[in-house]
């Protein structure tokens, strides 16, 4: 790990040499690329301030920079840009933010880390937003920059602003590509006569283990396995690659847009479509008997119109209004349901199993000799189980007037803003039985080779039944704003107030309400020196009368040492500004929208047991932020930021105390539950560095070269942990350890022979039987001479990485430009489990060919076997889930202005574009995604993606 680290660094510093040594070379333009130190704007919540006066940590990209990414959910598309933000994508199924994990600068909760969404003003789902309407997006991720949201920013700000109209003559922006999509990794399991013999090695390797002979009927026979070998009966006998029978070599996206923006003095516009059409990677059949499309298709149409009317001189009205429709049809698969399981059933069919239908064409079950689920049959769930089609609506409109009040006095401006957000699902599914068949030996039948087709007792074909299931939200916001910005000689003075309502509902739960009374004051003299104070006096009806208020202040300040009189005229420092901030922000987000909404209540089962005991002074989490930054420009090229930060997280909701017995007074008798407790605390800390170098050469070249590194680590210090006794390894399983600690076993390596076992002399009983040669050998830690939960030990914060880093290299020449974006993962560890990994299931994958055996004892995989104890959570399994990708690769060329003149156009850029090209990981298997392998295997796999396009501009 160290090794990797040191790289890493090297890396970024030969990355900095090489841009501070070009910059100071004679024969570059200095003055192409130069970047005004005054004027330049930030985005910051509930409004815009100029980039001296700003002395938050604030990350901005602007929209246009995410477009190279062809996708329809933002946050992929902001993966590794971004310091401060971590995202990891868990599967690649098309759809919102439950496919990822994403935090800002680590996780202050142990509870809920949601971070806040804000689309123009107002708390959305930014997933939902097409990247083609977005202006700038903005990481908001110290105290100073998230305090006016509250009890709800303590986990960090995301906020979208999209475009808007401008007074001129008008553009159309035409964009159209389309993809070719394929998984970046599958599973390679074994072929027929491989899993034969490797089933049969199971089997007898679990009997083994329990001292039991093998009933008969179990293991293949030499004929069955002979048939295998030669596949010379591929009726009663296949040899079939399973997963490529049901999966499509490719799957094609087309995304469109088009977008309007203009306007003059009266009105200013900005209008968007989009359409999106998406298949998936399953191939389905049509069924004659009853017809219906069952195809996995994703259809989606975004719009937006954003105006901006001038009723008089002082008065401008603001109408903002997007959204979009979808529907998405998919195979029903199974009760209750979805991709998850059907992958899992793929990946456990093994290349031996039988043909898909009957010579009559009724479905054929898997062949499993364990008996398991016999009426199991991917075919089945694909194309003769029914389908599901889901609709979906989401509507956001925001209505502002903005009133100026200068004859009250210069600079004051008055503000009110009226939102409601709507969203609608409905689920359609229509569902069927089917006959099912298996493959046996036929009644009466004699010879070594009598196998037949017999229907399995109770399936029969039924026609398709319809179930409706539908789902509703909505929000308004209401807020009402006075803001005020004026500059006296050398001094800049901007304020506001206002006060916000914000009423989620969903269903028929009980509606979330924030109320918000806050304000800013910024204060700068002569551009060298920054003071803003924020605060936000907030309050919520989750907590009890008499708790639901509070008051979250901070302040912030930067000197910008590059306007002081011994700085200026300079040669290197373009712009130099060190800035700092502190506050005290919330987290209220805990099990939102859920039975548990309101911890301070005590509620009841109907067996008159305590569900959960309230607790009238439970608050929300306090997170105290402290952040140092520094901002730079070099040689008018080369751009550098830097920030340390520092978070103390306290009252820490404990909803419960895992070591406190039930039936104590005041415990629920069945679970133990304690009442919800404010007695957590955690820090968080961490760094991040950012560097950008651009420049044009005299011979016209243009090159960038940027990259972002953040590293972060947490610890629990107090978790209202009832420590365990001397007996145990660990006392204690949370205090002083990451808050996504890992615990299970620590392991010697594999067991070689009887004699070891026997001299080791240690109990495994708790596994329900004792190891033989090719289990793992655990380690008793406390010495008792039993291995059980008192040997546990720490095995590390799995999945989520300490270190994310991103690497841009662009260029581009008479026409022609060229984009490549890396981004990677270090200081992560991934739990190997499940699907793919563990052969307790039934199949292999050829990594699994490698497993311990009589005649392969220097083997790294244990033994083959079902029943064993090997499949439990160890360091064993613990793996380096550090990765490093090619996230996207571009080819563009610009026609000529002369060429696009003949059409009318301004401009036609053609592009052809790959996605998650490669990725380079240290797992000791290729068979899913590096990013993904913390699942158990059933996961939608990550894809990659080949694509052409244009953008065409009038």
């Amino acid at each position: 790990m160290k090794k990797i680290q040191n790289k890493l660094l090297i890396t970024i510093c030969s990355i900095l040499t090489f841009c501070s040594v070009f910059a100071s070379n004679g024969n570059v333009d200095q003055d192409s690329v130069k970047v005004s130190k005054t004027n330049q704007k930030e985005y910051v919540p509930y409004g815009i301030q100029e980039r001296d006066q700003v002395s938050a940590a604030i990350f901005s990209i602007s929209g246009d920079e995410l477009r190279t990414i062809p996708t329809s959910n933002l946050f992929v598309a902001l993966q590794g840009r971004i310091p401060g933000l971590s995202i990891v994508q868990l599967c690649g199924e098309a759809g919102g933010t439950t496919n990822l994990y994403v935090d800002i600068r680590g996780k202050d909760s142990d509870k809920s880390n949601k971070i806040l969404t804000i689309v123009d003003g107002v708390e959305r789902e930014v997933a939902d937003v097409d990247i083609h309407d977005i202006e700038r997006v903005s990481l908001l991720k110290d105290a100073a920059a998230v305090a006016l949201y509250g009890m709800r920013g303590s986990n960090g700000v995301l906020m979208v602003t999209t475009k808007t109209g401008f007074d001129g003559k008008s553009k159309i922006d035409i964009s159209v590509n389309h993809a070719f999509e394929t998984p970046t990794r599958m599973p390679e399991m074994v072929k027929a006569y491989d899993y034969v013999n490797m089933h049969n090695q199971r089997v007898v390797n679990d009997y083994r283990a329990l001292g039991e002979e093998v009933p008969k009927g179990l293991l293949y026979s030499d004929y069955e396995i002979e048939r295998y070998k030669l596949g010379d009966s591929q009726e009663f006998y296949p040899t079939r690659d399973v997963i490529k029978d049901f999966t499509k070599d490719f799957m094609q996206t087309t995304r469109a847009n088009i977008n309007f923006t203009g306007g003059n003095q009266q009105v200013k516009y900005f209008a968007s479509m989009g359409f999106l059409t998406q298949d998936g990677i399953f191939e389905t059949q049509d069924f004659d008997e009853y017809y219906y499309n069952n195809q996995e298709r994703t259809n989606r149409f975004n719009f937006r119109t954003n105006l901006d009317i001038t009723l008089n001189p002082t008065l401008v009205f603001k109408v903002n209004i997007g959204g979009y429709l979808q529907s998405y049809n998919r195979p029903y698969i199974k009760k209750d349901e979805s991709w998850g399981y059907l992958i899992g059933k793929l990946y456990e069919t093994p290349n031996n199993a039988f043909n898909d239908l009957t010579p009559g064409g009724e479905v054929l079950t898997k062949q499993n000799r364990l008996g398991f689920r016999p009426k199991e049959s991917v075919y089945a769930y694909l194309n003769r189980t029914g389908l599901v089609h889901e609709s979906s609506t989401r509507l956001g409109n925001t209505f502002t007037l903005e009133q100026k009040l200068s004859n009250i006095t210069p600079g004051l401006k008055a503000t009110g803003q009226l939102s409601f957000d709507v969203f609608s699902n409905s689920i359609a599914n229509r569902s069927r039985s089917y006959e099912a068949w298996e493959v046996a030996a036929l009644p009466g039948a004699g010879g070594i080779d009598s196998l037949g087709y017999v229907q399995i007792d109770g399936t029969s074909n039924s026609g398709l039944s319809d179930k409706q299931g539908k789902f509703f939200s909505y929000m308004y916001n209401f807020r009402g704003q006075i803001d005020y910005a004026r500059k006296f000689d050398k001094h800049d003075v901007t304020a506001l107030v206002f006060f916000e309502r914000q009423l989620n509902q969903q269903q028929s739960y009980l509606s979330t309400n924030y109320l918000n009374l806050a304000g800013r004051v910024a204060y700068s003299y002569d551009k060298r020196y920054a003071l803003e104070v924020n605060a936000s006096y907030q309050g919520s009806e989750q907590f009890a009368p008499g708790k639901r208020w509070g008051l979250f202040p901070s302040v912030s300040g930067a000197w910008i040492i590059s306007n002081e009189n011994f700085m200026k005229d300079n040669n290197v420092f373009t712009y130099l500004k060190l800035r700092s901030s502190f506050g005290v922000i919330g987290n209220s987000v805990y099990n939102y929208g859920g039975a548990n909404q309101y911890l301070y209540l005590t509620t009841w089962h109907q067996n008159s047991n305590e569900d959960q005991l309230g607790n009238m002074d439970i608050t929300w989490e306090k997170s105290k932020k402290t952040n140092i930054g520094l901002d730079a420009q070099l040689f008018n090229a080369l751009t550098l930021s830097a920030d340390v930060y520092y978070n103390k997280n306290t009252d820490i909701i404990i909803d419960k105390i895992a070591t406190a017995p039930g039936g104590f007074i005041g415990l629920d008798k069945t679970s133990g539950i304690t009442p919800p407790r404010n007695l957590g605390e955690i820090e968080n800390k961490g760094f991040e560095l950012f560097a950008s170098y651009n420049k044009v050469l005299n011979n016209g070249l243009m090159f960038t070269v940027a990259g972002n590194v953040a590293y972060n680590k947490n610890k629990q210090i107090e978790m209202g942990e009832m420590p365990y006794d001397d007996t145990y390894a660990y006392m204690y399983r949370m205090a002083g350890y990451a808050v996504q600690e890992q615990w299970g076993y620590l392991t010697d390596g594999l067991f070689q022979s009887e004699q070891e076992i026997i001299d080791y002399g240690v109990d495994y009983s708790i596994f329900g039987h004792n190891p033989i040669p090719g289990d793992i050998k655990y380690k008793d830690l406390n010495e008792d001479g039993v291995i059980n939960d008192k040997d546990k030990a720490p095995l590390g914060d799995e999945q989520i990485p300490h270190i994310n880093y991103g690497i841009q290299l662009e260029t581009a020449f008479k026409g022609f430009d060229v984009r490549l974006f890396f981004n990677g993962m270090a200081n992560r560890q991934v739990y190997l489990h499940g699907f793919g990994r563990w052969s307790n299931n039934d199949n292999f994958t050829e990594y699994m060919k490698g497993a311990w055996s009589e005649t392969n004892t220097s083997a790294t995989y244990p033994r083959l076997g079902n029943e064993s104890q090997n499949f439990v959570r160890s360091d064993y399994w613990m793996a380096n889930g550090n990765l490093f990708r090619l996230k996207n690769a571009e080819l563009g060329y610009t026609l000529p202005e002369k060429v696009v003149k003949a059409i009318h156009a301004s401009s036609l850029r053609l592009y052809i574009n790959a996605t998650n090209l490669f990725v380079t990981d240290n797992l000791p298997t290729t068979d899913f995604d590096a990013e993904m392998a913390n699942s158990n295997g059933t996961n939608y796999p990550i894809m990659k993606d080949f694509n052409a396009g244009l953008t065409l501009k009038f």
